[in-house]
Order: C-alpha cells, then sequence, then structure tokens
C-alpha cells in the first residue's frame, strides 16, 4: 500500500512494508538529493509528513542552521567538525586550497563555507521529539573523499547531533 500527500503525491511503499520518495531539488545553486524514508509505513502520522514538506520547502533556512551549528562546534578541538577539517587539511594538503569557494584566510570557516549539501535525508517514522527526524550530509569534495559530516535535526528543526561517516 502507498500513502499519498499533497506535497510528495505517491509515497511508494517498499518491499519491506516501509516508504520511500526521492527528489532532486535546487538550493544554492546547488542539486541536492532530498530522500523520504521510512521502515514501517503505520508509523508514519501526518504531521509528520506535513513537518517534512515544511523543512524541504526551507532547505535554505536549514541549510544555514546546519552550517552556524557547524562553527559552533569549532571552539571544541574534540568535535567532530573539529576532526573532519583536521583530516582533510592533513589529507588534502595544499590541494584543500582550491577546493575553497571561499578564503578568508580562516581556513575551518572557509571549509564549512564551502562544504557541498549532498543529501537529506527525512525519517517521518522518527516524529518524537528525541529521534532523529533529519540528515544534512555535507562534503568538502565528493570527488576527492568518501568522508561526509553530517547535522542531524529533530522534528522541531533544532539540531541534535553532528558526525562523520563515510558514504
Amino acid at each position: 500500500m502507498a500513502i499519498e500527500h499533497d506535497y510528495f503525491g505517491i509515497i511508494d511503499e517498499t518491499a519491506s512494508g516501509g516508504l520511500a520518495w526521492a527528489d532532486t531539488v535546487d538550493i544554492s545553486e546547488q542539486a541536492v538529493e532530498v530522500e523520504l524514508q521510512a521502515d514501517d509505513e503505520t508509523a508514519v502520522p501526518v504531521v509528520a509528513l506535513d513537518a517534512a514538506a515544511a523543512m524541504i520547502h526551507a532547505l535554505d533556512g536549514f541549510d544555514s542552521r546546519a552550517r552556524d551549528a557547524l562553527v559552533a562546534e569549532l571552539s571544541s578541538r574534540a568535535s567532530a567538525t573539529s576532526s573532519y577539517i583536521d583530516d582533510h587539511v592533513e589529507k588534502l594538503g595544499d590541494t584543500l586550497l582550491d577546493l575553497l569557494v571561499y578564503t578568508s584566510g580562516d581556513i575551518p570557516v572557509d571549509v564549512l563555507r564551502s562544504l557541498q549539501l549532498l543529501r537529506v535525508v527525512i525519517q517521518p517514522d522518527h516524529a518524537d521529539e528525541e529521534e532523529v527526524f533529519a540528515t544534512f550530509d555535507y562534503s568538502i569534495s565528493p570527488d576527492e573523499t568518501d568522508a561526509l559530516l553530517t547535522v542531524s535535526f529533530d522534528i522541531r528543526g533544532d539540531v541534535v547531533s553532528i558526525d562523520t561517516s563515510d558514504s
């Protein structure tokens, strides 16, 4: 069975009884993959689909909030953000400078401002305030590295965590 929603249209059911929807959205002159994924169709409230649609409409604003949260983490040398930047400065060396879209001379901030938002995954079956509702995956250079910097939001739109992973 599938679900129909005003914004998403028909959301297909997966073979395991979940939901899947995907599209590409242009944000800040960049194409971003947006995916809606739920493991259990019956656990998806309409309010969560409405929140997902609102988040997609406001991706620019959520992208800005995510980047602000990344900048705030720079004050902690043990943060995922600082580790991601340090790893890429070490791995890429001088070629990192070629990847920077912005160059103010403050390398950590320039890296964060130059990150590409690759994918947004929204999980409408995670609609409780304690759960991760959406993840924003960033990369300094998807062609050069599989490493991602992931910012997670809850259904209220608050940043709940920042992690690193491989795509």
